[in-house]
């Protein structure tokens, strides 16, 4: 081909490029088994084979594009749903990766994707580096199939950057969002990571961790390892959320935040440091109970700042410490350990809020700061802030200013601050009443003709079904046979539902008898005879079981709806015991057939099974 050819071939190259929506960029010719690179180059998901209608696999469509494009390459993907199945997807150096708002990576049927930094050389620049991922969301789902797995398996990489991503519901039940292993400069910006079912419930959303086959999420052929520890990683101003009914309750919980529980090599390649955690809020983590755990866990760590952070619980009891840092290496001295400014809401541990551990008494921890730290708390129990196993009270360890203080009442709203399509952060509200209209008519005086009435209370809440023949009964301003008992006007063809609320029932010569609400938030009460209503039913069982309360549930002198009716006894988190033992346990069918589970407790006390811990 003569020359006037190849600049006509090139012209034409860069016009198609111009139709793409690529930069204008300089080609120099490869031959026809190479791949295309172009140096500051911007290419356009869907225009380069990925599709994003919900419901077609895009792996191979990614690692094409990903492939071609090996320089630096700006990958712009438009909004739309973009489903993947299961494998691994490789990067190279020099993406960045911008996502339009409603664009998502989307994965399913308990199917798991990787996002693999390979590394073909060890050392620090044994893999890849200039990686950016702005405004990505990677959603999964847990349904019977599984949960859905989105992770980043970093290793050996450089200048990694998160910002402005969604992870939601798609962590690992036995691993990781974001894996950080051997790397170093690997940021985590105003993002929002949601849901962990962890079969390893001690698991956290991002590791930092050391080049090992064994610390990997995915162990990408090739790959070479040295016990590297990653350093300089940037967590700020993040959340960790649980994925939430509509009730506001915990269906997943929060991902445990930040952390790593390995040493490799004694640390002869070094030990993890310089992390900053900072500016983050986790709202209702798992509660984790078991010695050497804890809800933020490093082992073996120096320069680390765990600093202004929110830590909150509205539906979750707390774990037995809520930050654990253990050095296990007597030849490693961890220092510069900075604990501060954090705030702690509910959180409740059942020990400390945070536990210093040196598995040699003759080689504790250094430069220690923990100050300024603010606990609230509606529990009974006032755990101490700091304690360790060796003496906290030596020249380079400043621990001050660190309160826990009880409050009545401990609300914090938390908004989500991306966009989540399956998650809810509950916000308590306040409730308007509204009373339900009579016409107005003129009451009877009358004397009380009943010798005996017996009443009995019961939480507001409860509620009941009409039965069908609920137009052949009255409604009382009271009981019949009580003082000035009369039947009230009221129109049934106006009823727009048959559930009524339940508060009170009587038992006099005139029969049997419930307080009823038409409204949830209705003022105005009436009374009813029992005939009126179909309760829910129930069957009763003994049930012999020791199991860990985990959850915020309320705590019933019956179960929920029984027609005795239930007074709530405050809450799981007012018992003083976590780990109680079951006596019986009683299965609520409702009109439409949904089934619910409470155990009572050896108090006498029933709460929803849901509070448990049943794995245990």
């Amino acid at each position: 081909m003569n020359l006037r050819a190849k600049l006509g071939l090139f012209a034409v190259v860069a016009a198609g490029a111009t139709l793409l929506g690529l930069n204008p960029v300089s080609v120099t010719p490869r031959s026809a088994n190479e791949s295309v690179a172009y140096a500051a180059t911007t290419i356009n998901a869907k225009h380069q084979g990925m599709v994003g209608d919900a419901k077609t696999s895009n792996n191979a469509a990614l690692q094409n594009m990903i492939d071609k494009w090996s320089g630096s390459v700006t990958i712009h993907v438009p909004k739309g749903t973009y489903v993947f199945s299961a494998g691994a997807i490789k990067l190279h150096s020099n993406i960045n990766f911008k996502f339009d708002k409603g664009a998502v990576f989307r994965v399913t049927s308990g199917k798991r994707v990787n996002f693999v930094y390979p590394s073909p050389q060890a050392g620090y620049d044994g893999g890849i580096s200039n990686v950016t991922w702005t405004g990505a969301t990677f959603q999964g789902d847990n349904t019977a199939a599984g949960q859905s797995v989105f992770t980043q398996s970093i290793h050996h990489a450089s200048n990694v950057t998160f910002n402005k991503c969604v992870f939601d519901n798609a962590e690992s039940p036995t691993g990781h969002y974001i894996d950080i292993d051997g790397s170093h400069d690997v940021t985590v910006k105003n993002s929002v990571f949601t849901g962990f079912n962890g079969s390893m419930d001690y698991k956290e959303a991002i590791q930092v961790d050391y080049s090992n086959a064994k610390a990997m999420s995915y162990k990408n052929k090739g790959d070479q390892y040295d016990n590297l520890p990653s350093y300089d990683v940037k967590v700020d101003k993040n959340q960790f959320l649980p994925v939430s009914k509509s009730s506001g309750q915990v269906s997943s919980y929060a991902p445990n935040p930040i952390g790593e529980h390995a040493i490799y090599g004694h640390g002869k390649a070094g030990i993890i440091h310089d992390v900053f955690f900072t500016n983050n809020t986790v709202v209702d983590p798992k509660p984790l109970m078991s010695d050497g755990v804890a809800t933020i866990h490093f082992k073996g760590v120096s320069n680390l700042w765990i600093t202004g952070n929110k830590f909150i619980n509205q539906h979750v009891l707390g774990s037995g410490n809520y930050i654990y840092l253990y050095n296990s290496e007597p030849e490693y001295n961890m220092t510069n350990l900075n604990i501060s400014d954090n705030t702690f809401t509910n959180v409740n541990p059942t020990k400390q809020y945070v536990y210093l551990d040196s598995k040699s008494a003759s080689n504790p921890m250094t430069g220690v700061t923990i100050t300024d730290n603010q606990a609230t708390t509606q529990s009974g129990t006032k755990a101490a802030f700091v304690k360790g196993n060796f003496d906290l009270t030596g020249s380079d360890i400043d621990i001050a200013n660190n309160t826990v203080k009880k409050q009545k009442a401990v609300i914090t709203n938390v908004t989500a601050q991306q966009t989540i399509t399956n998650t809810t952060v509950h916000k308590p509200t306040s409730s308007s009443n509204s009373s339900s209209s009579t016409s107005s008519q003129k009451l009877k005086k009358r004397k009380q003709t009943n010798k005996s009435e017996k009443y009995v209370g019961g939480l507001a809440t409860q509620h009941a079904q009409l039965k069908k023949n609920y137009k052949t009964y009255a409604v009382y301003n009271h009981i019949r046979g009580h003082k000035n008992w009369n039947i009230m006007k009221f129109d049934w063809k106006k009823l727009k539902s048959k559930r009524v609320y339940v508060d009170m029932r009587a038992t006099a010569d005139t029969g049997k008898w419930y307080r009823i609400r038409f409204g949830k938030n209705d003022k105005t009460t009436y009374w009813i005879r029992s005939g009126a209503l179909q309760f829910d039913t129930f069957n009763v069982e003994e049930y012999d079981r020791d199991l860990t309360l985990m959850k915020i549930y309320p705590v019933y002198t019956r179960p929920f709806n029984d027609p005795l009716l239930a007074k709530q006894k405050g809450t799981t988190a007012d018992l003083a015991k976590r780990r109680v033992t079951i006596t019986h346990r009683a299965k609520r069918t409702d009109s439409s057939g949904k089934v619910t589970t409470y155990y009572q407790m050896s108090n006498g006390l029933w709460t929803r099974a849901l509070a448990f811990d049943l794995d245990s």
